[in-house]
């Protein structure tokens, strides 16, 4: 396999990637699968594999050190990520086994005796139909279900699922009729209600078989509603133990039912297709199911499609992708009608061969793949908008602080607000400019405060932004540009004087302006209309641009602060001075320094400075 080997990773290999449970696909310059996993969340999930600036990490949630160093081996290696998402975990879980079998990938974990998960079977071609765990699934004419992931909780089910539905575990080959057998205990105890010795009849017992196959494809109503009163009645009852292996049972039969599409028990050949479409671009999902496993997916983009009319995107969209198709699977799965179905059916089933089936599933596990198919292709398309986002060079962490505080429009401008003062003296603010991810300096504003007395922070930032959107409205040509979000600094008392200030301007055209607040103690953002504060991680880029702003706003403030303290204590002291105006004393401090300096200085010293007379020079050592 000849690949290329880099340094670092392109941040764009997870900065497009859903939150989202799904499986994801390492490959290499070659398209080449080296690497296969799962995630709950993908982007979070993936992301975590890169270091800083994109460098591979050592470990990877691993307490193996040469796994973490194989993994990082092969970080080195990925140039391109590709994901399917899936409805929950435990969809991925099925999923991340059946591609590592079928990709067998450099990098994973690989079993040599090929386990498979547990499935619960029922002899529907038998008399009397039974009910047993079973780890081979076969197309032999009887119901499956499964795969489950928990095969402790499939037991109990199973072993819970008889006090309810009494169907017989055995393996007695039992007829129709004239059946002698034994009963055993399972009879006595009311788990079987006893065929072996003909105490039920064929059409009676099917009704317990219906049920059984109802319960395991999901509809659990019944039996979790009974599980649910019962534990109850044993609480209210004060029987405490009872009521603790009721909620155990009920938990174990929620768990263990878990459904899933991704793998079934049919040798069928199916292409499931969804489509998303905004504007002019559609994208199509395509779902390649082989021998009843999920196994690959496929998307391709259409140009001119027309929102309002997807399904004629879609039946351009088969003709073209079938026309050089290697091989057409028995089955395609559609989420919508299409014109022409029974000519482009014969059309398929003469390039297969045999029959081939068009199909708009109402309900069932096609009708949930079809689903994942249409999300995934929606997922697609925001990928796609968020990549020419990217490759515009936009701030990928604005994008993210968009998606997080739910904001419709872009953030191309962000201000941020501090307040500076020592005492009640020298009190100041500041304005910070953030465009398109970029410090803008020019744009950058400070305030003397004004009408606040004391130290009162609250005030003093109402002031701040009274003034600022008071000159907006007034065309300031300094001002006149509005933020698409306001920064904060502080914590909740801050942000509510910023949006007592606001709330002044609700009369007039000013636009509603979102605006959030950054404490520094734990670094919590606070959010208007939130009970809790948002956390994000410490090494979250969001967050670090965001307290890059805040430091930017808080050194602006501060520097403005100590440039009207240093002025002041110039001021006060040689301005006194007779005969000391503004040209002697800058002299003066280019010469010395400081105040304290020019106090130390000898009298010759300071006749030795341009521009100073001994009868000023002597004025000087007088007062100081």
């Amino acid at each position: 396999m000849k690949t290329e080997q880099r340094d670092t990773a392109p941040p764009e290999l997870w900065q497009s990637l859903p939150n989202a449970p799904g499986v994801y696909l390492m490959k290499a310059s070659d398209g080449t699968v080296i690497y296969v996993g799962k995630a709950i969340r993908l982007r979070t999930r993936v992301r975590s594999y890169f270091g800083e600036a994109g460098k591979p990490k050592l470990a990877v949630n691993s307490r193996d050190k040469s796994t973490s160093v194989l993994i990082s081996q092969m970080v080195r290696y990925v140039t391109e990520i590709d994901y399917i998402v899936t409805e929950t975990e435990v969809e991925a879980l099925i999923l991340e086994n059946n591609l590592i079998k079928a990709h067998q990938p450099r990098y994973n974990v690989k079993l040599k005796d090929d386990k498979r998960y547990p499935y619960l079977r029922v002899t529907t071609h038998e008399a009397f139909p039974r009910i047993h765990i079973t780890r081979k699934a076969e197309n032999d004419g009887t119901r499956y279900f499964g795969p489950f992931v928990h095969v402790r909780s499939t037991r109990q089910v199973l072993k819970e699922l008889t006090k309810f539905f009494p169907i017989r575990t055995c393996t007695l080959p039992l007829r129709e009729t004239g059946n002698t057998y034994r009963v055993c205990l399972d009879y006595h105890i009311g788990r079987c209600p006893g065929p072996c010795a003909d105490k039920m009849n064929v059409a009676d017992y099917e009704e317990i078989v219906q049920k059984v196959c109802q319960f395991l494809s999901g509809n659990t109503d019944a039996v979790v509603k009974e599980l649910t009163e019962q534990m109850e009645a044993a609480a209210e009852a004060l029987d405490f133990e009872s009521a603790a292996k009721y909620r155990d049972t009920l938990k174990d039969v929620q768990q263990a039912i878990t459904t899933q599409n991704i793998d079934s028990v049919s040798a069928a050949d199916e292409d499931v297709i969804g489509i998303a479409a905004r504007t002019e671009i559609a994208c199509v999902q395509l779902l390649r199911v082989r021998d009843g496993k999920l196994l690959e997916r496929e998307h391709y983009y259409l140009n001119d499609a027309d929102p309002a009319s997807l399904a004629t995107a879609l039946s351009a969209f088969i003709s073209q992708y079938y026309q050089n198709a290697v091989f057409v699977p028995k089955t395609v799965v559609l989420p919508m009608p299409i014109e022409s179905v029974e000519v482009i059916e014969n059309w398929l089933s003469d390039k297969r061969g045999n029959r081939v089936g068009l199909h708009v599933p109402r309900a069932g596990r096609l009708r949930k793949l079809q689903t994942l198919a249409s999300k995934n292709a929606e997922i697609l398309l925001t990928q796609r908008e968020q990549n020419v986002v990217y490759s515009s060079g936009v701030e990928p962490a604005l994008v993210e602080l968009q998606e997080l505080l739910a904001l419709k429009h872009p953030l191309r401008r962000i201000e941020a607000y501090d307040i500076s003062n020592l005492g009640d003296r020298f009190a100041v603010g500041s304005m910070v400019v953030l465009e398109d991810g970029k410090p803008a300096s020019s744009e950058y504003r400070r305030f003397k405060i004004r009408s606040v007395e004391g130290q009162n922070d609250f005030a003093m930032m109402g002031e701040v932004i009274t003034r600022r959107f008071r000159r907006a409205l007034a065309d300031d040509e300094k001002f006149n540009k509005l933020p698409d979000l306001m920064l904060i600094d502080g914590g909740k008392g801050q942000l509510s004087a910023a949006q007592a200030a606001m709330k002044a301007f609700a009369a007039s055209h000013l636009p509603d302006i979102p605006m959030i607040a950054l404490a520094k103690r734990i670094e919590e953002i606070f959010v208007p209309g939130k009970l809790g504060p948002i956390v994000l991680r410490e090494d979250n880029p969001t967050l670090h641009m965001i307290q890059r702003l805040r430091d930017e706003a808080h050194r602006f403030a501060v520097t403005y602060h100590r440039r009207l303290r240093q002025k002041s204590l110039s001021a006060s002291v040689l301005d006194e001075i007779p005969n000391v105006g503004p040209r002697r004393k800058q002299a003066l401090l280019q010469h010395f320094g400081s105040i304290e300096a020019i106090r130390e200085a000898s009298l010759d010293t300071l006749l030795s400075v341009k521009g100073i007379p001994r009868s000023v020079a002597e004025n000087i050592r007088k007062h100081l």
